[in-house]
């Protein structure tokens, strides 16, 4: 599903690092940890939060960005793309199976040891049906063969990632990616999606790689943008390029928070998209802000934060019940005369618990990027072997023919 001028820059962005927009996948994981959880707290009720599954959305725009940098020149070949493959694979794979496992564990635990107070035929049943194991094993889960999400829920993008890089490398060494294409594969999906979903945006194990593939292509497009015609921010004063981020920050707050799942929410990509390349610039206070090392630790775990949160938003009000011996969920007022379960039995006991779930996750994150995440890595770039020889990142957009430049 992850440096300021022209000498400290380029190095970075070399190897395919963007550090500003590595903290904006930092912070837009936490966030999708707070949409996931439903803690008694004016923290639940907040519109961004409450909207935040849309920030999946920033990893897929990001993700087109980053594959193409580091990949668009590369992939002219099948021993080229087989190599793709498997990297991109031990980048998301291992923790995807390990986490798999992981709730295998939990549920078999709620079985034999009645953990939550489960009955035994309420486990391995409805999401966490057995027959659902094989096809997260082989990442078809988000491919319409069920009816809801299983096990660890937002695996879901990560197996239509994998899809989406499928495509990515086959249409690039057989037909080369054209201009066409890309805006094709950025306008039909949410045109489909608009008449296929009837929640915007929030399409998961049935539209979910249409999702996909209409971030991914906006992002291969900002790469495009970016490499022939960069924002230069930075020309028009410090001021003026912190004023931009600024306003692209406060854009992105606005839209998500008011969007919700309206048809509206279809846009996200395209706002993600202005986000990716204002930020890619890194001229701006903003940028510097999202370059500090909390933030770009975070980014670094980002997408360990995405696959393990999950468990821990199910894992917590379980542990939390069997040590107090009390049941915490508590209806909570939203207004309207409406009330929704949530967890806690006052403001500040179901804040303090968010910021319990979240610590959790992000301890428990260091530990999976640290034995997990990284072998895996290592592991797959061994497997791969040594990179063939790379051009020059990016080239230009063909003029003429509106062929991009071949990968």
């Amino acid at each position: 599903m992850p440096p300021p001028t022209i000498t400290a820059k380029e190095p970075s962005k070399a190897a395919g690092r963007f550090e500003a927009l590595d903290g904006w996948r930092g912070v837009c994981a936490c966030l999708v940890v707070l949409f996931h959880f439903h803690g008694y707290s004016p923290i639940y009720t907040a519109p961004l939060v409450r909207n935040s599954y849309l920030f999946v959305d920033f990893f897929f725009v990001l993700s087109g960005f980053v594959i193409a940098w580091n990949y668009a020149a590369r992939l002219g070949s099948w021993a080229e793309v087989r190599r793709f493959l498997v990297l991109r694979l031990g980048r998301v794979y291992p923790l995807h199976v390990f986490m798999l496992f992981l709730f295998l564990a939990w549920e078999t635990a709620r079985l034999i040891g009645g953990m939550g107070q489960a009955s035994p035929s309420s486990t391995f049943t409805g999401v966490n049906e057995p027959g659902s194991v094989l096809s997260n094993l082989f990442l078809v889960q988000s491919l319409h063969v069920h009816d809801s999400l299983t096990w660890n829920g937002p695996s879901w993008s990560i197996s239509t990632e994998v899809w989406t890089y499928v495509i990515f490398a086959l249409l690039s060494v057989t037909l080369g990616l054209r201009l066409w294409m890309l805006a094709v594969a950025a306008i039909v999906p949410p045109v489909a999606l608009l008449y296929l979903s009837s929640s915007g945006m929030d399409v998961t194990f049935d539209w979910g790689l249409l999702r996909c593939v209409f971030g991914f292509a906006l992002g291969v497009l900002c790469y495009h943008i970016h490499k022939a015609r960069p924002l230069r921010l930075a020309a028009a004063g410090p001021a003026a390029a912190t004023a931009a981020e600024f306003a692209v920050v406060a854009a992105v707050v606005a839209f998500v928070s008011v969007v919700g799942k309206t048809p509206w929410s279809l846009l996200a990509p395209f706002v993600f998209a202005v986000a990716v390349l204002v930020f890619a610039a890194e001229d701006g206070a903003v940028s510097r802000v999202f370059r500090t090392a909390p933030l770009r630790w975070l980014g670094t775990l980002s997408y360990s934060i995405y696959l393990t949160h999950f468990f821990f938003v199910l894992l917590f009000p379980a542990v939390v019940k069997r040590l107090v011996q009390q049941d915490l969920w508590t209806p909570m007022p939203i207004g309207s005369g409406q009330y929704v379960l949530a967890y806690g039995r006052n403001d500040l006991e179901g804040t303090l618990f968010y910021v319990a779930v979240v610590a959790i996750t992000l301890a428990f994150s260091a530990f999976t990027y640290r034995w997990i995440e990284s072998p895996g890595r290592d592991w797959s770039r061994r497997w791969a072997g040594r990179p063939a020889p790379r051009q020059a990142a990016g080239g230009t957009v063909g003029a003429s023919s509106g062929r991009l430049p071949s990968p």
